[in-house]
């Protein structure tokens, strides 16, 4: 019993991470298109980037030409995904050779030209709070 009590205390006395704030700021959204900014918080590569993130997803409005949103999250490794979703049918809408027809970016700005960017290439150490400018290409 006492050991089980001392372990639960050296558990509850362990630090934990302290949270930090990623601010991502989304520019050139082209509003008249309408639609949803989906932006998409992904903590490691695999499956799914740039596509929605299972370690968050927020969603602004397409009223203006830029969008600010914020995660508080652990410290680590993250890249940010953003697609405008001009039709709000909640996937990236593309053309025959999967070129994409709505806009996106990505965290760092890398633009290959016959690919999706990869993770590698838009991964952000975050230590303390960041901020990330995000432009979007169409």
């Amino acid at each position: 019993m006492r050991l089980l009590f001392a372990l639960l205390l050296c558990g509850l006395a362990a630090p934990q991470p302290d949270a930090v704030r990623i601010t991502v700021r989304v520019l050139g959204v082209r509003p008249a298109k309408g639609g949803v900014i989906h932006v998409g918080l992904h903590r490691e590569p695999g499956v799914g980037f740039p596509g929605p993130a299972p370690q968050g997803n927020q969603d602004a409005r397409a009223v203006a030409t830029e969008a600010t949103l914020t995660f508080d999250v652990a410290p680590g490794t993250y890249a940010v995904a953003v697609h405008h979703d001009a039709n709000t049918n909640g996937k990236m809408d593309t053309n025959f050779f999967g070129v994409p027809k709505e806009g996106y970016g990505v965290s760092n700005d890398p633009r290959p030209r016959f690919r999706a960017p990869r993770f590698e290439e838009a991964r952000v150490v975050v230590v303390r709070d960041t901020a990330l400018v995000i432009r979007m290409a169409y």
